[in-house]
């Protein structure tokens, strides 16, 4: 696999989770699409100012990744930009099967995450 097929993958990743961080820093409102009623009734202005925290948090994830796409690509970077996308999968599965609070439409997110996480490391194996 090429640097420039690497490069790309990266920013895939970033078009993946661009979305999300606009969302839930700008217009939180839009995630009670991926939770239970009792999810939507346990919100309150903290929640929402989390929510805020969140989106700031994966806008910066994005514009690491964008910058990682820059520059000269190894299997470890990729590695752990792997790890990095496995982190948001282990805390949306944990949401899932402990709280009372997600739909099972979060699962799209939660794979999609898993999906760049794994293909991270496949992509790194290429390099």
């Amino acid at each position: 696999m090429s640097e420039q097929s690497a490069r790309r993958f990266l920013l895939g990743m970033v078009a993946f989770w661009l979305p999300f961080g606009l969302i839930t820093a700008f217009y939180p409102a839009v995630m009670d699409l991926f939770q239970t009623p009792e999810g939507v009734g346990a919100k309150t202005a903290f929640s929402n100012h989390v929510w805020m925290h969140g989106g700031f948090d994966i806008l910066s994830i994005c514009l690491l990744v964008f910058a990682i796409s820059r520059t000269r690509l190894t299997s470890s970077t990729l590695r752990l930009v792997g790890v990095a996308a496995l982190m948001p999968t282990i805390a949306i599965a944990w949401s899932l099967v402990a709280t009372p609070y997600w739909n099972p439409m979060f699962i799209v997110a939660g794979t999609g995450c898993l999906a760049f996480g794994l293909g991270a490391f496949v992509v790194a194996a290429k390099l």
